[in-house]
This record gives C-alpha cells, sequence and structure tokens, in this order.
C-alpha cells in the first residue's frame, strides 16, 4: 500500500525539488532555489510516460502517461494525473489459499492536491495528499474502479519523505578539488512558485567538512 501512495504523491516531488533552476541568494548561510510551476510542468513532460511498480500484488505494465495543470499555493501543490494500465491482474491471499482476480485495463485521470510540511528537526518532507475522484464514474472499468478505490483509501494521510541531503557536486578549480555538501534547510510554496532554503558547505579533497 505504502509502494501505491508514491505512485503519484512522490512522483511530482522528485521533480520538484531536483529541477535545475537559477537559486538565489538569501544571505550568508542561506541560498534559496525557486522553482516555478512552468519549470516543473517544462522539466516532466519529456520524461513521460514513465513506467511505475504499485506493489506486489498486482502484475501488468502500469504508467503515469501525464502530469498536467500543475498549481502551487500556500503548502499546497496541485496537479491532474492520467495512469494507464495493460492487462492487471490482482492477486490476494484468502486465508491459506491465494487467489488471483484478472482486473484487464485502467485508464484512471485525477485531481491532486498535496499539502507540504517541512520537519527543521528531522529534515523530512511531510506530504498529505488529496484526491479528487471525477464526476464520470459510472464510465469507470473494473480496473478504473479498483485503482480508484485505492487512491481514496491512501488519501488525507501524511506521508514521510527524507530529503536530509541532496547529492553533493564536485567541481575543479585550480587543480583543487571541491566537494559542495547542500542540506535543505526549509521548503515551502506559496504564488505558483515552490521555495527550497539550503546550507552550503564546501570541502577540499582530503580535507574535514567546513562548519
Amino acid at each position: 500500500m505504502k509502494k501505491l501512495s508514491t505512485i503519484t504523491i512522490t512522483f511530482i516531488l522528485f521533480f520538484l525539488l531536483f529541477s535545475q533552476s537559477p537559486a538565489q541568494v538569501k544571505n550568508i548561510k542561506e541560498l534559496t532555489v525557486v522553482v516555478p510551476a512552468e519549470s516543473i510542468a517544462k522539466f516532466i513532460r519529456p520524461l513521460l510516460p514513465y513506467n511505475i511498480n504499485i506493489g506486489d500484488n498486482f502484475s501488468g505494465s502500469f504508467w503515469v502517461q501525464s502530469i498536467e495543470n500543475i498549481k502551487i499555493i500556500k503548502d499546497r501543490v496541485s496537479f491532474s494525473a492520467h495512469i494507464y494500465g495493460k492487462d492487471i491482474v490482482y492477486t490476494a491471499k484468502i486465508g491459506k489459499q491465494t487467489a488471483s482476480f484478472k482486473v484487464g485495463n485502467v485508464n484512471l485521470r485525477n485531481d491532486w492536491q498535496a499539502s507540504l510540511r517541512y520537519d527543521k528537526s528531522k529534515k523530512k518532507l511531510y506530504i498529505r495528499p488529496q484526491i479528487e475522484s471525477p464526476q464520470n464514474k459510472q464510465d469507470f472499468s473494473q480496473g478504473d474502479i479498483l485503482i480508484d478505490t485505492l487512491f481514496n483509501a491512501l488519501s488525507d494521510m501524511e506521508y514521510p519523505i527524507d530529503i536530509s541531503r541532496i547529492k553533493p557536486i564536485t567541481a575543479e578549480l585550480y587543480d583543487t578539488e571541491l566537494t559542495i555538501n547542500t542540506d535543505i534547510y526549509d521548503v515551502y510554496a506559496v504564488k505558483n512558485m515552490l521555495f527550497i532554503e539550503v546550507i552550503p558547505t564546501a570541502q577540499k579533497k582530503g580535507a574535514p567538512t567546513q562548519k
């Protein structure tokens, strides 16, 4: 079930945090990376469709076909997701027996809103997704009904994501190798932009990390 939550919930977050955007200096210790919603959409588009795994109970092929209508308001990200699945089979253990149910294909479109909360002491970002199911449920296939039900069951729960450190950057300057480690200080969203405050520390090769 937790694997299923990462399909739409953390898929968008991955691109939000690691999209390349110009950094703006906030003060001596911290830098603020500003990520506009338009930049996120442009970054994600060429990476789709994206193959996903929603858990050991399912077999077949699942894809994120599209993520659109990305909007950022105060500590909340909203977007539309299109999930496609082919030849899906759901396997469940009933007592001592294992039963398989042929689900068929999935062609599901949902709107999501995900609230953000960053815990500075634990260096974890907490995401609380809320799904808005489409109105045309009478047109759902049995696969659409099953996946939509699972998404609804996982909706409105808070999920922690460990983003304590971004991958270090290594560069060479005047024959000296430098490594820049970056710790995330804060994450928040407002006015259609995501703000990521980071604290960089530089280290020469073979030297202790600067405090």
